[in-house]
């Protein structure tokens, strides 16, 4: 199939500049089917930068017009009718052979219709809580179910979402690939910034939410800054539990020992990589709201940096993480747990080193653009089944 195809269109809600890893992993998707010698046209609501951002873009985007990204959701009948009706023109005016959807949402149900219009079949990334928060809603699980049974194939990032994927929708056979990083984009600016020269510094990359388990982290630095007083905190990312993180730092005394830097761009982020000691993200699963770490870009992204990880033993994290290879796996409920591995870290500068270098050669090697682009070849061409 792959020699009929010149044009492959790439649906998706997010995408840069907007910041998370389902825009990062959208993007880099989408970087790696170029490499394949596809010509993948991107699809994708206007947003704050984009013109900034597309100019230096590797691959061909068109924002859609007539919606907002604040307000997808709420006016979902209208963001589904815009992103079909976009759809539908560049399936007729280009040679369009496969859509790929990089969740079954919005632009998963316009890449339906157009196979029942068109029949080109389609292809839909799954990441975890896109399927788990569905089941809250009657009407969205059957939509999700709708969507993903007639894809062509659905594309998982981790073994734990593929097995969420098939005992809530039995019969469907998903096929794991894991999510990689453009490790050029770290490798390109080594830089250790001031502000941490001299400290042992950890690092947080993620959506203030619950269930990115700051405030975990936050109770084991009381034990860790008792070895390690120097130690510092940073946290990036913006989200509904800011002032509750604030409030924790207020009463835990740490002060000193915090640092938010709010949103990074893509740009800025590799320095702080680069300027920490260990990146620790102890996500949690909140079942109740349907909130999972399907896998963990972040934690790649550190290893392509050469850091130690800790993560959290939750959702798909231990396919990101290779307990005792790439990092630490602990409880995400466990103070003790988590401080002790911090300490273990910033004591043991062989394995910290050790850890670190392991997860940098397992993104060179493995989760690479070049790799998924391999891989996500021979699923169109029907090679992985």
């Amino acid at each position: 199939m792959s020699k009929e195809i010149e044009k492959v269109l790439f649906l998706t809600i997010d995408f840069p500049p907007r910041g998370g890893g389902m825009a990062r992993h959208a993007y880099d998707a989408a970087n790696a089917i170029r490499g394949v010698k596809f010509t993948p046209l991107v699809l994708t609501p206007e947003m704050e930068g984009d013109k900034a951002f597309d100019k230096k873009a590797v691959v061909n985007i068109v924002r859609l017009r007539g919606i907002k990204m604040d307000r997808l959701f709420e006016r979902y009948l209208w963001s589904v009718a815009v992103f079909f009706v976009y759809t539908f023109y560049y399936c007729i005016t280009s040679r369009v052979k496969v859509i790929f959807v990089n969740t079954w949402s919005i632009s998963g149900v316009s890449a339906f219709l157009a196979n029942i219009i068109f029949r080109i079949p389609y292809f839909v990334f799954v990441h975890g809580l896109d399927v788990y928060a569905p089941q809250r809603d009657k009407r969205a699980a059957r939509l999700m179910a709708m969507v993903l049974k007639r894809s062509k194939k659905v594309i998982v990032n981790s073994s734990f979402t593929k097995g969420l994927i098939e005992r809530i929708l039995p019969g469907i056979q998903a096929v794991v690939i894991n999510p990689v990083v453009d490790i050029d984009r770290f490798n390109a600016e080594r830089r250790i910034m001031k502000e941490f020269e001299g400290k042992k510094v950890l690092l947080t990359v993620g959506r203030l939410v619950e269930s990115k388990g700051h405030d975990m982290v936050l109770l084991a630095l009381q034990k860790v800054k008792e070895v390690f007083p120097e130690v510092v905190y940073c946290i990036v990312g913006e989200g509904p539990k800011q002032e509750d993180l604030n409030a924790l730092v207020r009463k835990l005394g740490l002060g000193g020992n915090v640092i938010f830097a709010g949103r990074v761009n893509d740009e800025e982020l590799p320095s702080y990589h680069h300027s920490c000691d260990i990146f620790i993200m102890t996500s949690k699963e909140i079942k109740e709201r349907g909130e999972v770490e399907g896998f963990g870009i972040v934690f790649l992204e550190a290893g392509a940096c050469g850091k130690p990880v800790i993560g959290g033993k939750s959702g798909g994290i231990p396919d990101a993480v290779i307990d005792g290879v790439t990092g630490i796996l602990v409880d995400p409920n466990n103070v003790d747990e988590i401080a002790s591995a911090i300490i273990r870290l910033l004591s043991d500068r062989d394995l910290a080193l050790r850890l670190g270098e392991n997860g940098r050669k397992r993104v060179e090697r493995e989760l690479n653009i070049t790799e998924f682009g391999k891989k996500l070849n021979e699923v169109i061409c029907g090679k992985i089944y």
